[in-house]
């Protein structure tokens, strides 16, 4: 029986969550410093403002990027679940993800020879498959243009836009030690 995808997403979409609530800010003058963070306790990695990139023979839990890209090269394994919001998700020929992989605001790219257990969705961005059979779940793709802009990706941008320069360290074990940094 296959791990549900939910805690993974929740894990992503919660650096946006603060975001949902408050009013829409001005736009800064300047772009904020890129705030990166990591957390490979549970052997998981996710980063926020950069790609994260899981190199040939690594293997990782699961890997998360909000504002960048996940990369997952030729070699690599992701024992369960790949997310990127307001990013793509790129694997390359030989990469193996053993859950599901979603990009929300970006493109997710699975060419031959690459290898998806689960489902693959792609909210805001194109899916590219170049394989049917590389995918064992189901591939799916939502864009929502109106007058030329992506509203998923508008509203995924909105929200992570509020909250910049703040990174949400989380520990699934215990919320008691969880902290803004």
């Amino acid at each position: 029986m296959r791990r549900p995808f939910l805690p993974t997403l929740l894990l992503a979409c919660s650096l946006a969550v603060p975001a949902l609530a408050a009013e829409p800010a001005k736009k800064p003058a300047k772009a904020p410093a890129k705030t990166i963070c990591v957390n490979v306790k549970d052997g998981s990695k996710a980063v926020q403002g950069t790609n994260l990139v899981i190199e040939p023979g690594e293997k990782v839990k699961d890997a998360v990027a909000v504002d960048g890209d996940v990369i997952v090269k030729k070699g690599a394994v992701v024992d369960n679940d790949v997310a990127a919001i307001r990013g793509r998700v790129i694997l390359e020929p030989g990469a193996k993800v053993k859950g599901d992989v979603v990009s929300i605001g970006g493109e997710v790219r699975v060419p031959a020879g690459a290898h998806v257990d689960g489902d693959v969705t792609a909210l805001g961005g194109k899916l590219v498959v170049d394989k049917k059979e590389d995918v064992s779940g189901e591939q799916n793709s939502l864009s929502l243009v109106f007058n030329g802009d992506d509203l998923v990706k508008e509203f995924v941008g909105k929200a992570l836009d509020e909250d910049a320069g703040k990174c949400h360290i989380l520990d699934d074990e215990d919320d008691d030690d969880d902290k803004d940094v």
